[in-house]
């Protein structure tokens, strides 16, 4: 569909989708930014164990 046709009710819902998308659904960015920091945390809590500055995946 192409934006010169759709109304600007659609549009603001549209806009309306991908914000929640972002912010709040199940696999917004708020989400996944707290996946992210949870790995990290895991990845130096290893790092930590094996007392090294990077681990070696070879």
């Amino acid at each position: 569909m192409e934006l010169k046709k759709m109304s600007t009710e659609y549009l603001k819902e549209s806009i309306w989708r991908c914000n929640y998308r972002l912010a709040l659904g199940d696999y917004g960015c708020m989400r996944t930014e707290h996946r992210v920091r949870e790995a990290m945390r895991d990845y130096q809590t290893e790092l930590d164990k094996r007392k090294q500055t990077e681990l070696d995946f070879k």
